[in-house]
């Protein structure tokens, strides 16, 4: 069948045109121009990517001769001569197919006798898609192609780059499309009379798997991830075509390119992959290099600097330093969100001054985060802290503070009380194929670490959540990562996770034993066992760091008090001026006691004390007015905007 036969019409038909009644095809239907004014070969060639001549000149690729051997050895077998690469993104897989084809294009003597004048076509899915609204025409397309590519007098070798897109599983281009190519070509597949080179990725290729029929006709090879040796290798290989690229105005020395494998794997993101996070980062580096150039000539001549913009434009080559390269993975592979720099003394101030009784605790997040704030070693995996203690400590509290002196934003905060199910796993990562919500744009929980990867994220009440939702967490704390419903990749490598819980708080509460026995601290041991009842142990032995909070006595509820009262007068002084001046400076100690002796909970901490000051503060100002009268001073600070304040010599209500 040749392809003029789905271009124009169909059988006897075509020498109609369409023109008239029996013309075969309505006079609506779209001319597809192929194989008009040439042969149906030069028809199916349009739909189809020469790799011969496209990469007969490409630079030859390196440590894939073992593997490019292996394939040969496939494509010459007598029965199923069809191959599929499997590997993690950029590793190179069509990059093998690419070199087969180099090697083909230049008689290369390691391509067997049976290949030799052979040449690979890369068949684009897209390319049989377009233009197939007609029903019959996507059929008549792979049949053409099918008959092309079968024919020995051709020596064909077909490429399908993403092949798991034509299988059973879920397709970009639709289930039914993708089942419609696979069985035109399984026929031809299992005679032997084709050979088709198919690439995907690990995960993708489950998709694949899911049709066997079509899976065993294929024979597949892993295409594994290479050394960062080789992949320095590889740089030293791609670094004068991409000089060229750039027209040689950038320079790169043997020691940036050491450099930027390093780099690359520090800053790289969950998925990506040596050699291709390396090149990418390299070709970005130098890119950046250019415009960089660019923008000092361009401001030396806004500026009037004639003589400095001369030089900037005389100077050949530019150098490529390690500062750019680091500078440019920071923005362009993690986002433009970088690490934040914060200040480690205020750090531990403001810790230390909205959370008492905890001292101890506190300077070891301060120490823990100095050690991480040092970034000498790369983070493939999240920093985690599990946080103990009785309800009301401050545990939630020293994670937002540490969250707004980190980030400067509110911590990620998923209370798992809600993840009580094992479906609740779904608000996480999303609903399974299949299941109502699959389809759903929402936007889940930790979707905004794409965005800034540098976040804090907080796990309240971890110990309430269900078993696998917990588990669910575990591939993120051992791996760096965690894989949504769709198979995208929650890159949690450099986050802070901070999972709160309850759990041994009764271990935690330090109760002396006898009459005059002082508190005994709980050890890490000790608390890792009792929180063992709760956690699997594979869990808790992620967390870099266990530590329980002491609970708050009352001496420590009275301090609390106190330090709540003086933020909250400061925080109505800058709002209500006047009202603020009817409060004294600091809480009398006898109200303190008072509050204390009334307020304060073992089993609540230190939570009551807001509420105990925001009533304080209220009961002083509704008594003053009833006094007196501070109703036309509330009144005068909520004064419109733009109105005058009151003279010095204004009388003021509140003094009356």
């Amino acid at each position: 069948m040749g392809l003029s036969n789905f271009t124009s019409g169909s059988g006897s038909d075509d020498k109609n045109n369409g023109s008239g009644p029996s013309g075969g095809l309505p006079p609506h239907f779209p001319p597809m121009g192929l194989g008009v004014g040439g042969t149906d070969e030069d028809a199916v060639k349009e739909l189809l990517v020469d790799y011969n001549a496209k990469f007969s000149n490409a630079s030859p690729t390196k440590f894939r001769d073992t593997l490019i051997e292996q394939v040969l050895s496939v494509l010459i077998s007598k029965n199923k001569p069809n191959v599929l690469l499997k590997g993690s993104a950029g590793v190179g897989k069509s990059k093998i197919v690419e070199d087969i084809a180099r090697r083909i294009a230049l008689g290369d003597t390691l391509i067997p006798d049976q290949l030799r004048d052979y040449t690979i076509y890369e068949l684009p899915i897209t390319n049989i898609i377009a233009g197939t609204g007609i029903v019959g025409s996507l059929e008549e397309k792979m049949k053409a192609i099918v008959e092309y590519a079968s024919d020995p007098k051709n020596k064909v070798i077909l490429f399908m780059d993403e092949i798991h897109q034509i299988t059973g599983g879920s397709g970009t281009h639709g289930d039914a499309t993708g089942r419609k190519i696979s069985q035109i070509l399984k026929p031809a597949l299992a005679r032997g009379e084709m050979s088709v080179i198919g690439a995907t990725t690990s995960n993708e290729s489950r998709a694949f798997d899911e049709d066997p029929a079509f899976a065993r006709r294929f024979t597949q090879l892993i295409v594994d991830e290479l050394t960062a040796e080789q992949t320095r290798e590889v740089l030293t290989t791609v670094r004068p075509g991409l000089a060229a690229h750039y027209r040689y105005q950038v320079s790169v020395s043997d020691q940036v390119l050491s450099a930027t494998v390093k780099i690359a794997d520090e800053y790289a993101r969950a998925g990506q992959h040596r050699p291709d996070n390396a090149i990418t980062l390299l070709d970005r580096a130098m890119a950046d290099r250019v415009l960089e150039q660019k923008r000092l000539i361009v401001q030396a001549e806004n500026a009037g600097d004639t003589s400095l913009a001369q030089f900037l434009g005389s100077i050949a080559q530019v150098p490529l330093t390690e500062n750019r390269v680091l500078d440019v993975a920071k923005r362009l592979m993690t986002g433009n969100a970088q690490r934040p720099e914060f200040d480690i003394a205020t750090l531990r101030a403001t810790l230390l001054d909205r959370l008492r009784g905890q001292d101890d605790v506190l300077d070891t997040f301060v120490d823990r985060l100095a050690r991480r704030e040092l970034a000498l070693f790369p983070a493939k995996t999240p920093t985690t802290w599990m946080l103990a203690g009785a309800s009301g400590v401050g545990k939630t509290e020293a994670a937002k503070i540490i969250a707004e002196q980190m980030t400067g934003t509110e911590p990620i905060i998923l209370n798992m009380t809600e993840f009580h199910r094992p479906s609740d796993t779904a608000k996480i990562v999303g609903a399974p194929p299949g299941y109502v919500g699959s389809d759903s744009n929402q936007e889940l929980p930790f979707d905004t670490l794409e965005s800034n990867p540098h976040r804090v994220v907080l796990l309240d009440e971890f110990e309430k959540a269900d078993k696998a939702v917990q588990r669910l967490f575990l591939a993120a704390f051992d791996e760096g990562y965690i894989r949504n419903s769709h198979g995208k990749l929650l890159d949690f490598s450099k986050a802070l996770v901070i999972c709160t819980t309850n759990a041994a708080r009764e271990a935690l509460s330090h109760k002396p034993v006898g009459f005059g026995s002082a508190p005994e601290k709980v050890s890490t041991r000790s608390l890792a066992k009792e929180l063992s009842n709760f956690f699997d142990a594979e869990l808790l032995g992620r967390f870099s760091l266990v530590i329980g909070f002491n609970p708050i006595d009352e001496p420590t509820f009275r301090a609390i008090t106190a330090a709540d009262y003086s933020r909250q007068r400061d925080r109505i002084l800058e709002s209500k001026p006047r009202l603020a001046q009817t409060l004294p400076v600091s809480m009398p100690d006898d109200e303190l006691r008072t509050i204390a002796e009334t307020a304060f909970m073992d089993s609540q901490g230190a939570r009551p004390a807001g509420k105990a000051v925001r009533t304080w503060i209220e009961d002083r100002l509704l008594a003053a007015q009833a006094a007196g009268g501070t109703t036309a001073s509330a009144g005068a600070d909520s004064r419109p905007e733009g109105e005058d304040e009151p003279g010095p010599d204004a009388e003021d209500p509140a003094t009356a």
